[in-house]
């Protein structure tokens, strides 16, 4: 799977970030997983709308982990240029990252 992540400096694109592959780390994980309340969101009880509220607490709760994620993933990212990035983007690659993780933890045990 490839991610880009672009950097602006004002409307032009200053800098791209490409990664074919990543690895997110144990204590990564552990954060995002503090705040997604698992049992909420795969219960199955929630209608279209709540799911969706559910997901923006989650995506505001979890906003502070973002850069540090793409940090994982994009060598090289500095904070500077991780605050001249689209949100946008910024949501497109770590859902992602989400879906790839948990893909991974799904395959476990399997060849690397």
């Amino acid at each position: 799977m490839e991610l880009k992540l672009n950097v602006y400096k004002g409307n032009e694109i200053e800098k791209i970030y490409t990664a074919e592959s990543f690895r997110l780390m144990t204590g990564t994980c552990e954060e995002i997983l503090e705040v997604v309340d698992i049992d909420k969101l795969l219960d199955g009880k929630l209608k279209d709308e709540e799911m969706g509220v559910e997901i923006l607490k989650v995506v505001v709760k979890s906003f502070r982990l973002f850069c540090p994620l793409l940090q994982e993933v994009f060598v090289g990212l500095t904070e500077e240029e991780y605050h001249r990035t689209a949100i946008k983007e910024v949501a497109n690659c770590v859902i992602n990252v989400v879906q790839h993780t948990v893909s991974e933890l799904f395959n476990i045990g399997g060849a690397e």
